[in-house]
């Protein structure tokens, strides 16, 4: 009896769904040929284009021999990692329920295999993994696009600048953060910028990478364009935005004051003052945004905006717990700071703002649900003949 063979191409990030526009799974010759025609339309450079026509000619192939087989492409979502997978997962069932098949032949662009071989394995034979590499021109004007391209793509950005970008930063910020004091003192060298320049050149440049990653210049050109419209709507929010952003701007303000007035201090103690100062301004500030979002809700459209209020109940109790993180390793140092049960009264506040907050949350979730089902246990009511 001759066994079947299910030629198997996984897209992990959904390009398929994302750029073309096509629910999967594709089963079949026809299906995954006009997926594929599809994708290359929109994207001729994506891998998985490469991938599903790769796939489609071993099944040519096979299918010359004589043999039993079926193609199929699955795809997970664009969120990945545990969404993706489990979308995978279900598509694979499905596909497997359908096709039935002995032994899989799996189809990859090499791209993330130890996270997709585990779900196939687990539920299939497979017999063989064919791993499909873009061939490139070798020359440095083929490189550079290259580079250009895996750049502009945003899973991969996210993936090489932001560890880079973190790791600057910080090695910029607290090499400049001591001569930043000194210079601050009355009798310090202007001399002592040229010491500064390496760390505010890697604190720049780190920014630059992180904002770059995450698209930072985009999202505050559509936060301009959306507070120009909410001015023009007359939105409630704009007083409460405005309290936020001088509130944080308060807070560096303060803490600067903070190390210019205690230039006796040692390093660890000063760092724990700035970090907790910034820790409460900033934590008023992200209140005072989400205090705009309640009211401006409640007043648009007379609801109550419950997620401001359980985030913001969340907010204060990390902020307790992380305040309270900083007195103990002051306490431990030996510096100046409150005594341990001021730090386990900041713990006890904190969690249980966060169990109330939790409490809240969960009530809300119940209430929607019992309104949902009351809407659909209403019984309909037809016109009278």
């Amino acid at each position: 009896m001759q066994m079947k063979v299910l030629i198997l191409s996984v897209d992990r990030d959904d390009d398929f769904g994302k750029k073309a526009g096509l629910n999967s799974p594709f089963i079949g010759r026809e299906e995954n040929a006009n997926a594929v025609m599809a994708l290359g339309l929109r994207d001729a450079e994506d891998s998985d284009v490469n991938t599903v026509m790769a796939a489609l000619g071993i099944y040519d192939e096979m299918l010359k021999k004589g043999e039993d087989v079926e193609i199929a492409t699955i795809c997970g979502d664009t969120k990945v990692g545990y969404e993706s997978d489990l979308v995978l997962t279900t598509q694979l069932e499905n596909v497997l329920e359908v096709v039935k098949p002995d032994r899989v032949i799996l189809v990859s662009d090499g791209a993330e295999d130890e996270f997709i071989y585990p779900i196939i394995f687990s539920r299939v034979k497979v017999d063989s993994v064919r791993r499909v590499w873009v061939k490139q021109a070798p020359t440095v004007e083929g490189t550079y696009y290259i580079i250009m391209k895996m750049l502009s793509d945003d899973k991969m950005r996210k993936r090489i600048f932001p560890p880079i970008g973190l790791v600057l930063a910080v090695l910029g910020f607290f090499n400049i953060l001591p001569q930043f004091v000194n210079l601050l003192e009355q009798d310090a060298d202007i001399g002592i910028l040229s010491s500064m320049s390496l760390g505010m050149i890697a604190l720049v440049l780190g920014l630059y990478m992180i904002f770059y990653a995450y698209r930072v210049g985009e999202r505050i050109d559509n936060a301009m364009r959306n507070t120009a419209k909410a001015v023009k709507d007359g939105s409630q929010m704009i007083p409460f935005v405005i309290l936020s952003m001088l509130l944080f701007l308060a807070g560096i303000i303060f803490a600067l004051d903070t190390l210019s007035n205690d230039r006796d201090a040692s390093f660890i103690s000063q760092m724990l003052k700035v970090m907790s100062i910034l820790l409460w301004m900033w934590a008023f500030s992200f209140f005072s945004y989400q205090m705009g979002r309640f009211v401006n809700h409640y007043l648009s459209l007379g609801k109550v905006y419950v997620t401001s209020i359980v985030v913001s109940i969340s907010t204060f109790a990390i902020v307790f717990i992380v305040h309270a993180s900083f007195d103990l390793v002051a306490l431990i140092f030996g510096y100046p700071h409150y005594g341990e049960s001021f730090i386990f009264l900041m713990v006890l506040v904190g969690f249980l703002l966060a169990g109330f907050s939790g409490l809240i949350n969960m009530n809300m979730k119940s209430f929607s649900r019992r309104e949902e089902g009351q809407k659909e246990a209403e019984p309909l009511e037809y016109p009278e003949a």
